[in-house]
């Protein structure tokens, strides 16, 4: 994970992140190594389900369910990713407003917290699978950020 001010390309330690909110581990890929803690995070949490999500170049409308995630936005729940496979990119505000940059790749687990505005895209590769954990499949209406 790579994570950096938007503005002037500084890196962010992962306890200032942390400091923001904003969780960030890295897991092993194999099921056996990070499902323990994925169920840890969800009894800790609160989470009550779990899937996996996929984009690819190929999938259907990709375009248009990424056109849904770039603007910024924000959720009543936290938004969980373990990735799998591929990448992508998060920004994230922080409490001060300014835009932190998170770059996940695989073994990386990711919790923007509820109501901390954010967006997504992918990489130029357009790929990404990643593990998602929900308290509430309701609270993942995204609020778009008025300009």
């Amino acid at each position: 994970m790579k994570a950096t001010w938007r503005d002037d390309d500084t890196p962010i330690t992962p306890a200032r992140l942390g400091a923001e909110g904003v969780l960030s581990d890295r897991l092993p890929l194999d099921p056996a190594g990070h499902q323990p803690a994925l169920d840890r995070l969800r009894s800790e949490r609160g989470y009550v389900a779990q899937d996996v999500v996929e984009l690819r170049p190929e999938t259907p409308g990709l375009n248009a369910i990424c056109a849904k995630f770039d603007p910024e936005h924000l959720h009543d729940e936290d938004e969980v990713r373990f990735v799998l496979e591929g990448a992508g990119v998060f920004d994230i505000r922080s409490s001060d407003d300014r835009w932190m940059r998170v770059v996940v790749e695989p073994g990386d687990l990711l919790v923007v917290p509820a109501r901390r505005y954010h967006r997504f895209e992918l990489t130029e590769a357009r790929t990404i699978r990643c593990v998602r954990l929900f308290q509430d499949m309701s609270g993942w209406v995204p609020h778009y950020r008025a300009s």
